[in-house]
């Protein structure tokens, strides 16, 4: 296929929008997409992701500050006139014509009378060559949303961007997907900016994420970064599911923090800290579920030295195919909230069941520290705890923008 010329970074430089004299939807924000990248703008619905992706693509003007494609200024330049496309998650194809036809909109709108070329190489990229003759209604929604990405990518854009193209989708094909644009966009070269809620889709897709929250890019980084080294309790109950625990530093050396939980002692490596606590200081110790080990209390002489460990109660199990999902009641607690687990339903020990008393143990490297948060100290409860629904009960960087409109 004709190559896609290259266009530079992509430069939010304080950027704001506020409506009337009281709503601010993004406040001064900046941020740099490098080019050829797929970027990611993840966050719950009304932190500012579309109100950014808006402004990017021209739809929004920005209250303050400036948008610029490589060297160029395009802040006032009117979105027909950028070299950006955008796919929305309605797709927005013509019923009436042909999945070719659809494809060749935007060129035979510039003018070009033969695009026969063009159209078979884009519909051969996203692998829909022998169904040009078709109508969108004989398609189904994975194949139209490839479709939608077709003709946006024929124009030629220095950047794509994704509003929630997925949105739509069942759970399967959303994930065959997610995969199918990641190959497009290496394919291509060029710059996607995808818009989602789903943090599965930005943590498969993208290079770089961006995670907004109520005005704030609270982290930016890499998937595996952001997972296993969160900077915050916004970022580690967002991205997955975290046991986040109420506890007292207590010396720092070697490189390695311990810090207490009740009459319990946790280690953590000090460089998974937000911010290195002084003695007798609040933070949260944080564990991921899928990475903490559940025994029988009975046989916690089994336990390897040197282990992080607390024991408790487990108050359900759910099976959920992969693996059983344990919330356990423990000492380190507040009274209401579970630490949860994950197991791998390889060879399930059938006596961890509701009411058994358990260890859970883990790795101290997979260990991270957060600062505490409001209510944390040393007169309120020990600890706080993942922000799960129970299980069913089966018997076994950068600051950034604020709220978008709803």
């Amino acid at each position: 296929m004709t190559d896609i010329p290259a266009g530079g970074d992509v430069r939010l430089v304080g950027i704001s929008k506020t409506y009337g004299n009281s709503f601010t939807a993004v406040h001064p924000l900046d941020l740099t997409v490098p080019q050829g990248t797929f970027f990611a703008l993840l966050g719950a619905s009304g932190c500012g992701k579309t109100t950014t992706l808006r402004m990017i693509a021209g739809l929004e003007d920005p209250t303050t500050g400036a948008v610029l494609l490589g060297d160029r200024d395009v802040t006032r330049v009117p979105p027909h006139k950028r070299p950006v496309n955008t796919v929305f998650q309605s797709y927005a194809l013509f019923p009436h014509l042909t999945i070719h036809e659809n494809v060749a909109f935007g060129l035979r709108r510039r003018g070009i009378r033969s695009v026969r070329k063009q159209v078979a190489e884009m519909l051969d990229l996203v692998q829909l060559g022998d169904l040009a003759g078709r109508r969108p209604h004989q398609l189904s929604g994975g194949q139209q949303q490839r479709v939608a990405v077709a003709r946006a990518l024929i124009n030629h854009p220095q950047v794509l961007l994704l509003d929630e193209p997925l949105g739509a989708l069942d759970l399967k094909l959303r994930r065959r997907m997610q995969l199918e644009l990641k190959r497009i966009q290496t394919e291509v070269g060029i710059t996607f900016i995808h818009v989602t809620h789903d943090q599965e889709e930005a943590l498969t897709m993208a290079d770089t994420v961006a995670v907004m929250n109520g005005g704030r890019v609270e982290q930016l980084g890499a998937p595996a970064e952001l997972y296993e080294t969160p900077r915050t309790p916004f970022v580690a109950r967002f991205l997955g599911t975290s046991n986040l625990i109420g506890a007292t530093a207590v010396s720092t050396a070697g490189g390695e923090i311990a810090a207490t939980a009740g009459d319990t002692t946790l280690r953590l490596p000090a460089d998974r800290c937000a911010r290195l606590p002084r003695a007798g200081e609040r933070l949260l110790v944080g564990v991921r579920p899928e990475k903490i080990t559940l025994v029988r209390a009975e046989d916690a002489d089994t336990v390897p030295a040197g282990r992080n460990r607390l024991s408790g109660t487990v108050a359900a199990a759910g099976f959920l195919g992969v693996s059983t999902q344990y919330l356990v009641e423990s000492p380190v607690c507040p009274p209401g909230e579970r630490l949860e687990v994950y197991a791998q339903n390889i060879e399930r020990d059938t006596r961890l069941v509701p009411g058994a008393p358990v260890v859970l143990h883990w790795n101290p490297v997979h260990t991270f520290g957060l600062d505490a948060e409001p209510g944390t100290g040393p007169e309120s409860e020990p600890g706080t705890g993942p922000e799960a629904e129970p299980a069913a009960d089966t018997g076994a960087g950068a600051t950034a923008g604020a709220g978008e409109r709803a």
